[in-house]
């Protein structure tokens, strides 16, 4: 941990979940903390859960170093404030000009907003230079990461102090610029829009598209689950800040079914109700036992590389795998997985015609829209497809179904997927099914990120896996999944909606023709 002796007494504005929450992570670091809120209901709850984990920490002798008071100019003492007062820039900008005279310098300001301008709130100031952004995560005691904002005035010591200081905390601080979201409730944006605009436009509903985020991409909690835990209303309001912020770019448009969520009054778990009712247990679908077995005989597997993994598992799971079906030994399935639009015509009618009718045609289809790929064959009953991008990530395979397709097939391609390991999750069809459209989308808004100065790409990913507990940073699945992969995934989806929100990253292209080179 860092040493910050000239920190002694900190204090925080604003006693709610956020600023109890860092209360109590100063405490545990031995800091006396001055906690203000001009609510006594307030500061009275926040006494009771701060003592309340102080003693399960058995740390509760600490419990004497918090003053609790209503009055801001009970702050003077203070060397460094944290301000974590409600997420509305007037309000913000109030306290900070008042903090300004009370606390006079070398006093450090910081305020915790998640969106708001740090410049706008530090210009309210006489002394912009020690005003700065300190950014913490729900749970502030436990997650560990902290943004740290530089303003446009705030000077090098402070945002060098405030590192200290969140090592001092046991944090791990990214210093990002100061832009709406900064980097994580930035980057983040698609996880939540893209899986609101899926349930919006009925492709499945919203415990199938958490179940495919959560199982399929190794994501510790879904969209909605995670909504819900947030606040509905603190979400939404994250997306409509950054939107007028950055004057309606259209990768922040907030959603109406979250608008309508707020009319309602569902503001997640702690109205009893969001997307999920918390009356009754969520129902959890099961989870199969992930290990490949069952399969008999041979299964056909097209060249191409948009299911990595997808050979390994029919192997292990006893299937004789070629990528030229045997006339004598009809396959129990045909997975196609090139991703070349070019030839996945041809490919498609000759596998089509190779084959006996009873044979599913599991057409991989991140870059290409099935109903146009069911056109390409004499047969478009017997043509699904799949996100392979994600089928070795975790223990479901998504299948897209459309109207054509022949539900008398459907025991036989379930079969197929089960020996694989994976329990199939049927949706309806939309542009690059669910993990290829949600991923893609965090890849290309986190190269936004990178092109726009507001962190290197290293900061990006740490930023996302501490911050909002990412399985991999975007970058890192960006490198993984192939950058050319990624933008060919957006180009589908620019190509379907002809959207600016689906426009590809510059830096993203650049990545991915270096890749190629």
């Amino acid at each position: 941990m860092a040493d910050t002796p000239s920190i002694k007494t900190i204090g925080i504005v604003g006693a709610g979940t956020m600023g109890a929450g860092i209360a109590l992570a100063c405490l545990y670091a031995d800091y006396q903390v001055i906690l203000q809120d001009p609510f006594p209901e307030v500061l009275e709850k926040a006494s009771d859960y701060i003592k309340k984990f102080l003693d399960k920490k058995e740390q509760g002798g600490k419990f004497k170093h918090l003053t609790l008071t209503e009055k801001l100019e009970d702050m003077a003492p203070t060397q460094v404030v944290i301000e974590a007062a409600l997420e509305q820039l007037e309000l913000k900008v109030d306290v900070f000009s008042r903090l300004d005279e009370i606390c006079p310098p070398p006093a450090i300001l910081a305020t915790n907003t998640s969106t708001l301008s740090v410049t706008q709130v530090a210009a309210a100031t006489q002394h912009p230079g020690r005003v700065a952004g300190m950014h913490f995560f729900n749970p502030a005691p436990v997650l560990p990461l902290v943004e740290v904002v530089q303003a446009a005035q705030s000077s090098d010591e402070t945002i060098q102090t405030l590192k200290e200081l969140a090592e001092a905390l046991g944090k791990v601080p990214v210093v990002t610029g100061d832009t709406p979201g900064f980097i994580v409730n930035r980057v983040a944006r698609p996880f939540y829009a893209e899986a609101l605009r899926l349930l919006g436009e009925g492709v499945a509903s919203h415990n199938y598209i958490d179940m495919i985020v959560e199982r399929g991409g190794g994501f510790r909690m879904g969209p909605y689950k995670l909504m819900d835990l947030i606040g509905i209303d603190i979400n939404a309001g994250a997306m409509r800040s950054m939107y007028e912020q950055t004057h309606g770019e259209p990768r922040y448009r907030p959603h109406p079914l979250q608008m309508q969520k707020l009319q309602e009054g569902a503001l997640g778990r702690k109205t009893g109700r969001g997307f999920y009712d918390y009356a009754e247990a969520i129902d959890e679908p099961k989870v199969r036992e992930r290990k490949p077995a069952g399969g008999a005989g041979p299964l056909v597997i097209s060249e191409g590389s948009w299911a990595p993994g997808l050979e390994n598992l029919a192997y292990q799971a006893g299937y004789t795998v070629s990528s030229v079906p045997d006339p004598e030994e009809p396959p129990a399935a045909c997975f196609v997985v090139a991703g070349r639009a070019e030839e996945a015509p041809s490919l498609l009618s000759w596998y089509d015609q190779s084959l006996p009718p009873h044979v599913p045609i599991i057409a991989q289809c991140a870059d290409m829209a099935l109903s146009e790929m069911a056109a390409w064959v004499q047969h478009p009953e017997r043509v699904i497809g799949f996100d392979g991008l994600f089928l070795g990530n975790g223990d479901v395979a998504t299948l897209v179904l459309t109207p054509a397709f022949n539900d008398d097939l459907i025991p036989a391609v379930e079969l197929a997927i089960r020996s694989l390991g994976r329990e199939a999750v049927w949706i309806a069809e939309g542009p690059a099914a669910v993990l290829p459209r949600i991923v893609a989308q965090l890849v290309n808004e986190a190269a936004f990120a990178v092109l726009e100065g507001v962190a290197d790409a290293e900061t990006v990913d740490t930023a996302m896996k501490l911050g909002v507990n990412y399985p991999q940073g975007p970058l890192e699945w960006g490198l993984q999944l192939g950058y050319d992969k990624v933008l060919t995934v957006l180009e589908h989806l620019y190509a379907e909606y002809r959207e600016e929100r689906y426009r590809p990253c510059v830096l993203l292209r650049r990545w991915a023709r270096q890749a190629a080179s």
